[in-house]
């Protein structure tokens, strides 16, 4: 059975999915080809690449022909402190994504058991401290500018308010231009975006907990249910029946 975990920084799914239409993510995401390679298509550069793991930064455009692998994909919060630590860990990359985990071969292999074995969420955080290495102390990756670590806080308060960008601007004593600027800046996506990516995790949190489709899109503040289903196609290049939906068979746990 696939399944999608999720916490506070992080969400992680493991399992099948069909091929990934052209999308922009809202986070940064790990993509680890548990069993075989995979393609990636990254849409500014035009060429493919196949590879067993692949670090798609935030925003970027890009699709992925999974040509039936069993897929291991780590959502990673840009303001965390898992990102510059994945990011110093990979070996390659000519244009936004970075390619070839440090140690993949024992990435891979610790990801095939657990696929085998399908443990609790305890088990896959203690996997994923384990295998996520600590953040080299000499690394060039700054951190974000703490007022946009503290809008970023402000906004996962609530997911399903909507701040006007005079009050996010306000908070922390910007021009709502320069905040807007800033942002896409220090993050890689813009802030609706980033908004929109956080709630898709309070979607996921509501079906979990029982709500149907629908009433899980309204409760995180989408228009209505061909709303939500636009967005997520757009933030994930598959349909939102491709992980919610009876066939898919993935069980959401919120951790």
């Amino acid at each position: 059975m696939s399944k999608l975990y999720i916490w506070q920084n992080r969400g992680f799914f493991m399992g099948q999915l069909p091929d990934i239409s052209e999308h922009r993510l809202g986070s940064a995401a790990l993509c680890v080809g548990i069993d075989k390679p995979f393609r990636v298509l990254e849409s500014e550069s035009g060429v493919w690449r196949e590879g067993r793991s692949v670090l798609v930064p935030p925003g970027c455009l890009h699709e992925i022909q999974v040509g039936g692998a069993i897929m291991a994909i780590l959502f990673i919060e840009p303001e965390s402190e898992d990102y510059p630590a994945i990011q110093d860990a990979m070996l390659d990359g000519e244009w936004q994504c970075l390619y070839g985990l440090v140690d993949e071969a024992a990435v891979l292999a610790a990801l095939r058991e657990a696929w085998e074995r399908q443990p609790d969420a305890a088990a896959i955080q203690d996997l994923l401290d384990r295998l996520i290495p600590p953040r080299n102390p000499a690394s060039r990756q700054q951190p974000l500018d703490s007022r946009i670590q503290r809008v970023i806080r402000l906004m996962k308060e609530d997911l399903t308010h909507s701040y006007s960008m005079t009050e996010l601007a306000e908070y922390v004593n910007l021009s709502p231009t320069r905040l807007v600027h800033l942002f896409k800046e220090e993050v890689g996506v813009p802030i609706r975006r980033f908004r929109q990516w956080h709630r898709m995790r309070v979607v996921a949190a509501l079906i979990a907990k029982g709500d149907t489709l629908t009433d899980a899109a309204l409760g995180a503040g989408f228009a209505d249910s061909s709303h939500f289903s636009r967005a997520f196609r757009n933030m994930f290049g598959i349909t939102p029946s491709s992980v919610f939906g009876r066939a898919a068979n993935v069980r959401i746990v919120i951790a």
